[in-house]
């Protein structure tokens, strides 16, 4: 086995424990430190030959996005991830996207699914936080109780969907915001993933 190889098979072992203990991923300074790397440049190229090799998954350019991926190599989709939407324009409209994003096929079809950068802590009492990123399936229905994205005065929302008589009703998962009643919405797609920078 090369050095190089052996290096790159250091630095999954690390990335594999450290998850496995604290729950995240570290940094790249700190796997340079643990694993003898010079520089962070170098960590980077072991992380690219991971990524490669279908070993870990890195969730666009933030620090410490990387997830182990265990077991035999797993093909990744892309996917789309929409930031701010601009008013009167298609939600998936080229100005819209961000960037895109790698994930294991395992969650769908690319062009079943797109990501939503989330805005602000409607949501924080279910778990979902300003900056991440919900993984959506396309779908314009949805059952009562299940956390969707619809589309409400030109921007793109995470609410739980709750459907009444004459009404529907987006419910904040937190306390302090009240319900969104409306007559009728755009549904875009179901949450079925999140992921965290961090």
């Amino acid at each position: 086995m090369s050095e190089k190889k052996q290096k790159t098979e250091k630095v999954y072992s690390f990335l594999d424990k450290y998850i496995s203990e604290n729950g995240f991923p570290p940094s790249v300074r700190e796997i340079c430190a643990a694993v003898g790397i010079r520089s962070t440049a170098s960590c980077q190229e072991y992380l690219n030959d991971l990524e490669q090799e279908g070993k870990i998954v890195r969730t666009g350019l933030k620090k410490r996005a990387i997830t182990v991926v265990k077991g035999q190599k797993t093909d990744f989709i892309s996917v789309p991830v929409i930031g701010t939407v601009a008013a009167g324009t298609p939600i998936f409209a080229y100005e819209n996207l961000e960037e895109y994003c790698p994930l294991p096929k395992e969650f769908g079809e690319e062009d079943e699914l797109f990501m939503l950068k989330v805005k602000g802590d409607s949501m924080v009492e279910c778990g979902i936080f300003d900056g991440d990123k919900v993984v959506v399936q396309k779908r314009d229905d949805a059952v009562n109780g299940e956390i969707i994205v619809a589309f409400v005065d030109d921007s793109a929302t995470v609410k739980r969907f709750f459907k009444k008589k004459d009404s529907i009703v987006l419910h904040p998962e937190n306390s302090a915001m009240e319900d969104i009643i409306l007559p009728d919405v755009r549904i875009l797609g179901k949450v079925v993933g999140l992921i965290r920078k961090f």
